[in-house]
């Protein structure tokens, strides 16, 4: 079965008007829909994961930030140095690396990453793409190789992708766990 996404885009003065109390668990209406949608999908809140997006052009850090900050919870660094304490400290659902960084490259970045936290998953992003770049990426451990510029749509349903996927991986893991108890 195929999945899609719903993004409906409004105006924010009608999203004000809307931000109004639920008698239900004090929540606004948005954020219960929301997760009324989650659960009956059997997926976490969007809000729960997490993002670090590491690229040294602000314009496209922030704007990305921008662009996802109202699903994840976003972290931004400007290069290698910056990024790497922060995954080290932080449990991140997703790594999104640029290829060309200043200092460590997006690749030493995301081998190093991984290394720290092999399961997150990362996103390679590039100006400069190429097949051999495209092959060690995903040698390293990146679940997809994005080209610059990036729309917005497209890196957030790899995103979505890769979330269910890691759900339904540790569904199964944890699903054979089960059986594997009852055997004994």
């Amino acid at each position: 079965m195929k999945q899609r996404q719903i993004h409906i885009r409004i105006p924010e003065e009608l999203y004000k008007k809307l931000k109004v109390r639920c008698v239900y668990n004090d929540t606004t209406i948005q954020d219960y829909v929301v997760k009324l949608l989650a659960d009956s999908t059997g997926q976490h809140p969007p809000e729960h994961a997490s993002v670090i997006i590491v690229e040294d052009e602000t314009i496209i850090r922030e704007s990305l930030r921008d662009w996802l900050k109202d699903t994840y919870q976003v972290t931004t660094a400007g290069n290698g140095e910056e990024a790497l304490p922060l995954i080290a400290q932080t449990d991140f659902d997703i790594l999104i690396v640029d290829v060309r960084l200043p200092g460590k490259s997006g690749l030493q970045v995301l081998s190093e990453a991984k290394d720290l936290k092999p399961r997150m998953q990362c996103i390679v992003i590039t100006a400069y793409p190429s097949v051999e770049l495209a092959v060690e990426a995903m040698k390293i451990g990146a679940v997809d190789y994005l080209i610059k510029p990036v729309a917005p749509e497209l890196l957030e349903r790899v995103m979505w992708e890769t979330l269910l996927k890691c759900k339904a991986a540790n569904n199964n893991k944890k699903a054979l766990g089960l059986k594997e108890s009852a055997g004994r």
